[in-house]
């Protein structure tokens, strides 16, 4: 069998399940892999056989996405291009972690596609959600990379199709400690910003890790780092708290190690909304923005916080591999090709692009 999967490159918790699922499909199929995606700070350590722009967002300072550079960015000539020149009829089936040129292209050709993602939980009837109306981000967010069928990842398991989070072999075999520091990734915000509010919490060593800096560099008690994978794994393995955005791979992570854990989720940003939801029902502390009247209390009380949320979750890579070759040789082989889950459905094959 011949599989493209297919990656959204901008965030980096894409790049980094989709790695440990990819290894374990390999063991089954031939892979061939696509990269899109405006920013991503990850070497990917296989090859990429198409890196594209395709579609993504430009981080902003101050809490949420830079719309202007995001448009600006964001050509639709050239991702009706990528569309249109992608071989996909080379290929048996896609698997999309939230990737939509692959997914626009398998649609165009009556390719079968099978979503693996975060994303894709949102889609479930049974995955409880935030009341929210239906905005611009989230008609977006549901229809952008749209599969024939989806296996969700979502914090707990609600149904068959979907999963517990895939945690790195490098989180979950490496030493968990405590050295006490607080670890903060908030690639929406400035340096500036963080420092004003961190700078309050004097008692707690802090590491940043910026989207916005290409050097290291130390103010007071905080130390700035550009984004490196493998650093961030050593301080996420050995720090006391994590503050970050609601982000689903950083903070699946944190849950595992049992890390205590503050989200502060991107504005008008309806994934994040919904990671936030779920988080706050198992107790996490959530912050509207980091410069909030009471951002550096909630802080504190985290830091003082004796039980953490600690969340053990199983090595699930084996199954999510069976489960695309159960719905690749039975529904897909028998032609049963329906898109799944959503209630925007009626829009149909008319959302996607001809090209």
């Amino acid at each position: 069998m011949q599989i493209l999967y297919a990656i959204q490159g901008t965030g980096n918790g894409h790049i980094t399940r989709s790695l440990s699922i990819i290894k374990e499909l390999q063991k089954k199929a031939n892979i061939d892999v696509l990269l899109s995606g405006i920013h991503n700070e990850i070497k990917l350590p296989i090859d990429v056989n198409y890196n594209y722009r395709g579609l993504g967002f430009v981080f902003g300072q101050n809490g949420g996405i830079n719309y202007t550079q995001t448009f600006k960015q964001n050509k639709l000539s050239t991702l009706f291009s990528e569309i249109k020149s992608l071989p996909i009829q080379r290929y048996d089936l896609v698997i999309s972690d939230f990737e939509p040129v692959s997914i626009w292209a398998a649609e165009r050709a009556g390719i079968p596609s099978i979503g693996i993602s975060n994303q894709a939980s949102i889609l479930n009837p049974k995955i409880a959600k935030p009341r929210h109306p239906l905005s611009l981000t989230r008609l977006f967010m549901e229809n952008y990379a749209l599969s024939d069928f989806h296996i969700g990842l979502h914090y707990e398991s609600a149904d068959t199709m979907i999963e517990t989070p895939i945690i790195r072999d490098e989180i979950r075999n490496g030493s968990n400690t405590n050295e006490g520091f607080g670890l903060v990734y908030l690639p929406f915000y400035s340096d500036e910003i963080i420092f004003q509010s961190l700078s309050n919490i004097a008692e707690c060593n802090w590491v940043v890790f910026s989207k916005h800096s290409k050097q290291a560099y130390k103010r007071g008690n905080i130390q700035f780092e550009p984004i490196d994978a493998k650093l961030f794994t050593d301080k996420l393995l050995a720090c006391n708290l994590v503050i970050s955005a609601a982000g689903f791979g950083t903070t699946s992570e944190a849950l595992h190690l049992g890390k205590k854990l503050v989200v502060i989720p991107m504005k008008n940003q309806y994934e994040q909304k919904f990671n936030a939801y779920t988080l706050k029902r198992f107790g996490v502390s959530e912050l509207k923005t980091i410069l909030a009247p009471d951002a550096v209390q909630i802080i504190r009380e985290a830091l003082n916080s004796k039980n953490p949320i600690k969340m053990d979750y199983p090595d699930n890579l084996k199954l999510i591999s069976e489960k695309v070759m159960n719905l690749y040789y039975g529904p897909i082989s028998n032609r049963q090709f329906q898109k799944t889950g959503s209630h925007l459905n009626q829009l149909g094959t008319s959302f996607y692009p001809s090209v």
